[in-house]
């Protein structure tokens, strides 16, 4: 199982720029929702969940994954004069996690790209209020920023108070009042993230409630969802693509609670991700490795002498990480979810519809298998709203 070879050219689809939305829907849930289990197709709401879920053969309940990482404001704009202004969009920190750069004060190391990164002469030094802005380097398209201020706030705050809403670059238009609410999901609690886990953006708190209601138990984790997610893949073949790597964290007692039997609902690929890592870290404690703060883009890939059971894995990581007394996992993912990728942990993937020739389009189709063409075709014919703002679909994973 190796998707080194895959060629990019063969996960293209035609979407129009019409059919990107550029405003989210009002209300959250009433988004269009299509959902598939091996081969069968239905058109719903997302208000329609809980009857969507229970007839996918999911009617007793189990875990529902979200992750509860927040966007924070990204985007720092450093005038100067009469020429057009520096924009420094924070991508994460250069040393320490990104919660522990949420939470430094009075100085942090960055990294972030910079619109007119030329302009910026060896030296000089950006101001904007009471944030001071150095460049210590540059590597390759990014820069390594220091950023100094003075004030007791934490880089979190400073964000909040001088920066701006970082939408995702396709919608073409200026941030609006509204955006700061109906860009982050209503279970955003983390502050992390530089673009939002959009499936999680459909769901209202009445609609948690109904899903608990019908023997869903929320679990939360953490992905701080990167500038990567937005990356294409430039390469013909799929080896020569270097996958982004997010901040990922989970705490001891929902290992525990995930290893029970019962089946995992992931909600958007963020979740998804976070959920397969850990079953591949756990598989690395069980062969008798130490516990990974980094997990590798091909580590699926790899022979491997057994494959335990997803509770044995999730049940060795948790161990292993008490034995440490530690109760939290906290490191760093680039797994690559692509075909012939069989999931592992998850049971079914709520996610939105994604860019052609992207890794998270290749997620889809390592969910449901070639029927992910079908899956587009429908939503493409059935005026379906593509990418973050837009609509979204519920899948069996196939397996």
């Amino acid at each position: 199982m190796d998707p080194r070879q895959l060629r990019i050219s063969d996960y293209r689809y035609e979407l129009p720029d019409h059919r990107i939305a550029q405003f989210a829907v009002e209300p959250r849930d009433a988004a269009k929702l299509l959902t598939w289990q091996r081969g069968q197709m239905s058109h719903r709401r997302v208000s329609d969940m809980g009857s969507a879920i229970a007839d996918l053969g999911f009617d007793q309940g189990g875990h529902l994954v979200l992750n509860e990482t927040r966007v924070v404001q990204a985007r720092l704009i450093f005038p100067r004069g009469e020429a057009k202004p520096f924009e420094l969009f924070y991508l994460h920190p250069a040393k320490d996690s990104v919660e522990q750069a949420m939470a430094a004060q009075g100085r942090i190391e960055a990294i972030c790209k910079v619109r007119y990164s030329k302009k910026w002469k060896e030296g000089q030094v950006l101001q904007i209020d009471r944030l001071t802005a150095r460049r210590l380097r540059i590597e390759g398209d990014v820069s390594v920023i220091e950023f100094s201020w003075d004030s007791q706030e934490t880089w979190s705050e400073l964000l909040e108070h001088l920066g701006q809403l970082p939408l995702p670059p396709y919608m073409q238009r200026q941030v609006e009042a509204n955006d700061r609410e109906r860009y982050q999901t209503v279970f955003a609690r983390v502050q992390g993230s530089v673009a939002a886990p959009t499936a999680g953006l459909h769901w209202t708190n009445s609609l948690l409630d109904e899903v608990a209601a019908a023997g869903w138990t929320p679990a939360k984790v953490r992905l701080h969802v990167g500038a990567g997610t937005f990356q294409p893949v430039a390469s013909e073949r799929m080896e020569d693509h270097p996958m982004h790597s997010e901040e990922i964290s989970i705490d001891c007692a929902t290992l525990r609670s995930l290893a029970d039997g019962k089946p995992i609902w992931a909600v958007g690929t963020t979740a998804a991700r976070t959920l397969e890592s850990l079953y591949w870290l756990g598989l690395n404690v069980l062969e008798g490795h130490p516990i990974p703060d980094f997990l590798d883009q091909w580590a699926p890939y790899r022979n491997y002498d057994s494959m335990p059971s997803r509770s044995e894995a999730l049940l060795g990581l948790a161990h292993a990480l008490e034995a440490q007394g530690k109760d939290r996992y906290l490191g760093h993912s680039a797994l690559l979810i692509a075909p012939p990728y069989s999931m592992r942990v998850v049971d079914v993937l709520m996610t939105n519809f994604h860019q052609p020739q992207s890794t998270l389009l290749l997620l889809v189709a390592a969910t449901i298998g070639p029927a992910w063409r079908a899956l587009y075709d429908s939503a493409l014919a059935s005026d379906y709203r593509f990418l973050s703002y837009g609509d979204a679909c519920l899948l069996k994973v196939e397996k």
